[in-house]
């Protein structure tokens, strides 16, 4: 399972490289739709990274984190597949202001607080994961994945501010940023694969 695990992964960190230096052109041409695709195609490349990392660090205590850890991507990928569809249909359709209230409500029902639950999610795996590498004695491991868990303050802000009517003050200043997002992601998985692939080559 290792080995596919790897080699999944690194397709995956590859379609996330190609995603961002063709970002511009997309948006240029309208393909939103195209682009949440193949994001879906990528998060899905790191299904059995969870599992993989369970079997890999052989402890119990990890097993409930997988399943957070997969839960994240699988929230993902059936999110990237409802707003892939919902954005080719808007632009496929005649702009007008009644339309266009109705698209920003339809995005935020299949991102927003959804998406903002998932990266909660991600934050309680990589709690677990901290904690699974400090019993191992992966000092750097813990250090990296506990600097990842930190992030959970964003994520609870931002779920906090987007699901209640009434904002409080506090969470109006951490808003939401796609770029934090998919950064943040790309550091979290690039430093999963890279671990797994160096206990793949010990």
């Amino acid at each position: 399972m290792l080995l596919s695990t790897v080699i999944l992964g690194w397709i995956g960190i590859g379609v996330f490289v190609t995603i961002l230096l063709t970002f511009m052109k997309l948006m240029k041409n309208k393909e939103q739709g195209l682009l949440h695709v193949v994001m879906g195609f990528m998060y899905a490349m790191w299904l059995p990274l969870p599992f993989a990392l369970y079997f890999e660090q052989e402890q119990e205590l990890i097993l409930t984190g997988s399943i957070f850890g997969f839960v994240y991507l699988l929230m993902l990928i059936i999110t990237m597949g409802f707003q892939a569809g919902h954005i080719v249909h808007i632009v496929k359709q005649e702009q007008s202001e009644i339309w266009e209230e109705r698209a920003t409500w339809m995005l935020d029902t299949f991102s927003s607080s959804y998406e903002n639950l998932a990266g909660v999610f991600k934050s309680v795996w990589s709690i677990f994961l901290a904690i699974s590498f400090w019993l191992n004695g992966e000092t750097w491991m813990a250090i990296l994945m506990s600097l990842f868990s930190l992030m959970i303050i964003y994520y609870v802000n931002n779920l906090v501010n987007v699901s209640t009517i009434k904002r409080i003050k506090l969470t109006k200043k951490l808003k939401p940023n796609p770029f934090i997002y998919n950064i943040e992601a790309l550091l979290f998985f690039l430093t999963l694969m890279i671990y797994i692939t160096m206990q793949l080559l010990e």
